[in-house]
């Protein structure tokens, strides 16, 4: 259920203190309990409350402050009180939930992001090693909450955390101008970016009179396009306000994004995910895909999958291809960033032969 769907209940943020009464924040120094206390929040709900229920999914870790719970299966049930010895672990750690949590008394729970608790826990054993690119940087959680969003989003919630660790450890930080360009359409792919602060736009001139602009705040992400496919720039990127960037370079962006996100199929077992609903997408150009294709598939050429996410089916698995396997690496980081489930099809179509048409 998680802490989005209680959004009429008063929150507050527990103090440092507060969170190293429980396991395993107490094993964190004071430096990451004052981080993580800036993002946890302390909820109290009433009587009978349904804190969440057996399948569901969320993104929190749950403490119990105060009050009284029952926790219950088809074949146990728990009465966790707070202040008890088994009170100062997590409620249910099990993702999607494995019971029933129900308030017994009024109660008062602290809500920790799974994945910041991760990272900070992983940064631990390394407090001696300075982040200097971050650190030098006022207001390290500043109030756009840029590192957040950033693990919040789908692409991060696939990389391990100690991956994610050493990313912030090796970013650089440039700082940039209202109306700089940060690259331009053309030019060789260099640099992986974040946005620290400030917003961008994403210019693509395709040939057309009318050219195509996204615009990109606090937390997003850009220029993995060119990385992933070696490929020059697909688009020109300007600042639209004074901001600071976080900037990664190829070898490092290949290092901690391209084996934990892309992952590949053999035909046959692509094949077996198409029987069970799994869906075709060929990114090749439509020249190429009106020559040969595999039955079933859609064409959504590279070039155009930002804007033509709406052709494909969320709820269902992509399998992705194009000739090599080089053009469908990007195209499967780019829907995996989306919070599609996506694999690229090993080899491409030049694997294939006989199956074609």
């Amino acid at each position: 259920m998680g802490l989005a769907q209680k959004k009429s209940a008063p929150t507050t943020k527990p103090r440092p203190d507060q969170l190293a009464n429980f396991v395993p924040l107490k094993t964190l120094d004071a430096e990451r309990l004052l981080d993580l206390s800036q993002h946890a929040k302390m909820l109290t709900l009433p009587k009978k409350s349904r804190i969440f229920h057996i399948g569901d999914a969320d993104s929190h870790v749950i403490y119990l402050y105060k009050g009284s719970v029952t926790l219950r299966n088809a074949n146990e049930k728990i009465v966790i009180t707070a202040g008890d010895k088994n009170s100062f672990m997590s409620l249910d750690p099990h993702q999607p939930r494995s019971c029933n949590a129900t308030a017994n008394t009024e109660v008062t729970l602290i809500y920790v992001e799974r994945n910041l608790l991760d990272i900070l826990l992983t940064w631990d054993p390394y407090a001696g090693y300075q982040v200097n690119e971050i650190d030098d940087q006022p207001g390290y959680y500043d109030q756009n909450d840029w590192m957040l969003t950033i693990l919040k989003s789908a692409i991060f919630q696939k990389i391990p955390p100690i991956k994610i660790q050493v990313m912030f450890q090796k970013l650089q930080t440039i700082a940039k101008n209202k109306d700089d360009i940060v690259f331009s359409q053309g030019e060789d792919g260099d640099y992986f970016y974040l946005i620290k602060s400030g917003s961008c736009q994403v210019i693509r001139d395709t040939g057309y009179e009318k050219k195509k602009k996204i615009n990109l705040v606090s937390g997003a992400s850009f220029g993995e396009e060119a990385l992933l496919s070696n490929s020059p720039r697909n688009a020109t990127v300007k600042m639209l306000t004074d901001g600071v960037l976080l900037r990664l370079g190829k070898e490092d962006f290949d290092d901690l994004f391209i084996e934990p996100i892309v992952e590949t199929l053999d035909f046959a077992q692509a094949e077996a995910m198409h029987a069970h609903g799994a869906q075709w997408i060929d990114v090749r150009q439509a020249e190429e895909y009106n020559t040969t294709f595999i039955p079933e598939s859609i064409n959504i050429p590279l070039n155009r999958l930002r804007e033509s996410l709406h052709e494909i089916d969320e709820k269902e698995p992509c399998i992705v291809y194009c000739d090599t396997g080089q053009r469908s690496a990007c195209a499967v980081y780019l829907l995996n960033a989306y919070g599609y489930e996506a694999y690229v099809l090993d080899g491409g179509i030049q694997k294939l032969n006989d199956l074609l048409i």
